[in-house]
């Protein structure tokens, strides 16, 4: 998918130089040079380790068995090894010094490693064509000095061995719909095919594993469950994840030969015939054969593509295309403020429409190979800012890139090549101290939409919007669509399991609800709250796949912010009990609403428990465990059966502006395990009044405000409210908005 530094080319260059040493070895270190270029670093090291000869008493085996640790991520060995073959002023080959140089930048010992490359380009000719190429890494040392000191903008961990393996892990994209489920491309053993040749032809004694596309989910803050996608989108070729549209119908995807090279595809997971399901080709402006298969797929209605087509900056630039009439438009060229004379790519634009973060090996601002960027599209002066490096521990002395935001707006993934992995590539998380989007361009008050069959065959009918003269149009999406959704396929043996995250639409078993004193309260009565907890989690554990709100019912006079955040962290004091007794947090969803009760002994808070209960059943009742009874608790406009309310914003703590004093039904929620705070106001029975409430707050300048709905007071995303469907219509229209 990008240009990788140092690649093939430059360590059969590197190597050239090396001569042959005793004859009796000469052809093993000849194979191992041959095994390093393809890329077989555990082969090499295997075929160098068998030879004592090699290991003990032959300079140029020495070496190559460091280069092999090296690349197997083991830096202490290979420096080890390296040092053992000579002093700080000779050593037998010239490519120790570049070998040491890589070793401290992977180190992230910037000094060090740029005065190793400085003494390697003291043996290069001033033609030797290495030369640029270890200038510019020695100008990512001086990047790396400067950026090392500021600070850390995320915290980032390994998605760990549950997904990652010591093959290669890239191109994570999160679900839409799901904040607990992942999907990536992995080269790992056991793909479908088995071993192949360059040429697609089975070759178990020298082929290797091709692509194939996986998902995985977080499960008690563990990712884990990590599977193949169903049978028909993995095949004996590349199949590479690309892009999964924004609510979730459709997942683009290359296949072909080559991981830069193929036909793209995109699967809607609609039905070809009896029983099969089949891919259409995806009619856009990319030409995928010349390797333009790094793209995103925006509000149904734009592509930024990564591309090396004439008219750019050099190697590999960001290109953008609209859809207009049910055509694409010519592509154009990002401009010299995001593109260089280096490789861009893997885009990604936020929901806002203006934040871009894409990959770049630019060594003006690089501190390894491939880097994460962020730059900002400016309105009113139409163009790009230049862009801003994300600093470590995101980037690193590696590469790293197909960097993807969560829709939580805090969490993002990315493929990163660092050598403390457990493979060549990775996925790793972020979690970001602030919130990530900035406020989306306010959307037309006319929009028209783009159907998602669109993305296979255009059709001159309906009419797509206008994109502006900038790169980005006025975010919006497109109806809730036709085709079965991509995260919830036509059911095979190699589906893995639906993720259940902030709500649970299909939970088994009676659907109930019972009442809990709070704060105060509870420790008037500490057995009875107790014994309350421990028998939810006990149906927890005997249902799988259920899920419970915990909600804090509120009677205070204080600021509704300061009211509400206090019974929220009462909820979340319950939650804790459950996830302490092996409930995994993604099961529990907690908010505070407000609500009035006479019994001046149930305090400030009254907590409820309540399960939701499957499509087409009745709704849950309260069942009171204490004298408290539910009518004094129960927020009638807030409990509707279908509610939609107006997320204004998304915070770590309490909310303490006054937005939630001037408009009626505010509310406060998370969910469990999830570190920031989501504030919504209002409460309507249709969409349709929630929406008119949406355009009102952004005429008053929350322009980023936008509709959520609830069944039976559970949150649903789009792609969950559609099991509800059939019990609530109005849900149809949620997903435009």
């Amino acid at each position: 998918m990008y240009i990788r530094l140092f690649s093939t080319g430059f360590l059969v260059l590197a190597f050239a130089s090396l001569a042959a040493g005793q004859q009796s070895a000469a052809e093993m270190k000849k194979k191992a040079r041959e095994l390093l270029g393809q890329g077989r670093y555990i082969e090499a090291k295997a075929l160098i380790s068998s030879s004592r000869e090699l290991t003990r008493n032959d300079n140029e085996g020495r070496f190559l068995l460091a280069v092999s640790n090296f690349h197997l991520n083991q830096l202490d060995e290979a420096l080890e090894q390296i040092r053992a073959l000579g002093n700080q002023d000779r050593y037998p080959f010239p490519e120790c010094r570049l070998y040491l140089g890589k070793i401290y930048h992977a180190r992230h010992e910037f000094a060090e490693a740029g005065r190793q490359y400085k003494k390697y380009l003291k043996t290069l000719s001033s033609s030797n064509p290495l030369r640029r190429a270890v200038w510019n890494e020695v100008r990512r040392c001086q990047n790396g000095l400067d950026l090392q000191f500021k600070t850390a903008p995320a915290f980032v961990e390994n998605l760990g061995p549950d997904v990652n393996t010591a093959g290669d892990e890239f191109g994570p994209v999160p679900s839409p719909n799901h904040i607990d489920r992942l999907y990536f491309s992995s080269i790992r053993p056991g793909n479908s095919g088995g071993k192949r040749d360059e040429r697609g032809n089975p070759d178990e004694t020298n082929g290797r594993y091709f692509s194939d596309m996986f998902s995985c989910r977080l499960i008690g803050g563990r990712w884990t469950q990590t599977q193949p996608l169903p049978f028909h989108l993995n095949g004996p070729r590349h199949e590479v994840l690309v892009d999964i549209n924004s609510i979730g119908n459709a997942l683009f995807y290359c296949k072909g030969l080559s991981l830069q090279k193929g036909e793209i595809l995109v699967d809607t997971f609609r039905q070809g015939g009896a029983t099969a399901l089949t891919s259409d080709p995806f009619i856009g402006p990319m030409n995928p054969l010349e390797g333009e298969v790094s793209f995103q797929v925006f509000n149904d209605t734009l592509v930024i593509f990564s591309s090396q087509r004439p008219g750019g900056y050099g190697g590999f630039d960001l290109w953008k295309s609209s859809l207009r009439n049910g055509r694409w438009t010519e592509p154009e060229n990002l401009g010299p403020e995001v593109n260089s004379a280096f490789d861009e790519t893997a885009p990604f634009l936020l929901r806002d429409g203006r934040s871009l973060f894409f990959s770049s090996n630019n060594s003006a601002g690089s501190i390894g190979g491939l880097d994460i960027f962020k730059s900002i599209w400016a309105p009113r002066s139409k163009s790009w800012s230049a862009p801003e490096n994300l600093g470590m521990p995101i980037n690193s002395a590696a590469d790293d890139s197909h960097f993807r935001i969560s829709s939580d707006g805090f969490t993002a993934f990315f493929s990163s090549s660092r050598k403390d992995g457990y493979g060549l590539r990775d996925i790793y998380v972020a979690y970001f101290n602030e919130f990530l989007e900035l406020d989306p361009i306010p959307v037309s008050s006319t929009p028209e939409t783009v159907r998602p069959p669109a993305l296979v065959r255009p059709d001159p009918a309906p009419t797509a919007p206008a994109v502006a003269a900038g790169p980005t149009p006025a975010p919006q999406q497109p109806p809730p669509p036709q085709p079965r959704v991509v995260e919830q396929p036509r059911p095979s043996v190699e589906e893995p399991p639906r993720a259940q995250v902030e709500s649970q639409p299909r939970t088994t078993g009676t659907a109930a609800a019972t009442i809990l004193p709070a704060a105060e309260a509870m420790r008037n009565n500490p057995a009875l709250h107790t014994e309350a907890l421990q028998t939810t989690a006990t149906w927890l554990k005997a249902n799988a796949d259920a899920s419970i709100s915990i909600t804090a019912f509120v009677k205070s006079k204080e600021a509704p912010g300061t009211a509400l955040f206090a019974g929220i962290r009462s909820a979340e004091a319950a939650a804790r009990q459950l996830t302490a007794q092996g409930i995994a947090p993604q099961r529990i969803f907690v908010r505070a609403v407000s609500a009035d009760w006479s019994d001046p002994a149930a305090g400030n808070h009254v907590l409820t428990l309540r399960r939701l209960p499957a499509p087409g059943k009745a709704a849950p009742e309260y069942e009171p465990l204490s004298r408290f009874s539910a009518s004094a608790a129960y927020n009638k406009v807030l409990d509707q059966p279908l509610l939609f309310k107006v997320q204004v914003t998304s915070l770590k703590g309490e909310y303490r502006g006054e937005l939630l004093s001037r408009h009626p039904d505010a509310m406060v929620e998370k969910s469990h395990g999830v570190d920031f705070y989501r504030y919504t106001l209002g409460a309507f029975a249709s969409f349709t009044e929630a929406d008119q409430f949406r355009r009102k707050l952004q005429s008053q300048g929350q322009s980023s405000a936008f509709i959520t709905a609830y069944i039976h007071g559970f949150r649903m995303e789009r792609g969950q409210a559609r099991a509800y469907l059939s019990e609530f219509p109005d849900l149809r229209s949620y997903g435009g908005n």
